[in-house]
């Protein structure tokens, strides 16, 4: 096998174990938290899964920040991989949506 062809090769390769990554990393599947209930989460979770309900939680987070709140991921969640809640989550979640409510 020439070196061109190899080279071809192993670059069809790396090309599609990249784009498998990538897939995978936006797809965070089914949400298994906010799975009832009207919050703007519940419905980004009903509507597109865990990577809906990830960028509307970012978007919250963002526009709370822009109101002079902090918040972060890891204030409610354990675990950003699963998602898993730490106990003030609920309560912290009220706060995040008053502070964005606030003008």
């Amino acid at each position: 096998m020439s070196s061109r062809v190899c080279k071809c090769l192993i670059a069809v390769l790396l090309f599609g174990l990249g784009v498998s990554g990538v897939a995978n990393a936006a797809d965070r599947g089914p949400c298994t938290i906010a799975t009832k209930g009207a919050t703007p989460t519940a419905k980004a979770c009903a509507q597109g899964g865990r990577d809906a309900a990830w960028k509307l939680m970012k978007d919250m987070v963002k526009q709370a920040k822009d109101k002079g709140v902090k918040f972060s991921c890891e204030s409610c969640h354990k675990d950003v991989d699963n998602f898993e809640l730490t106990k003030n989550a609920n309560a912290d979640y009220k706060k995040l949506e008053a502070a964005i409510a606030k003008k």
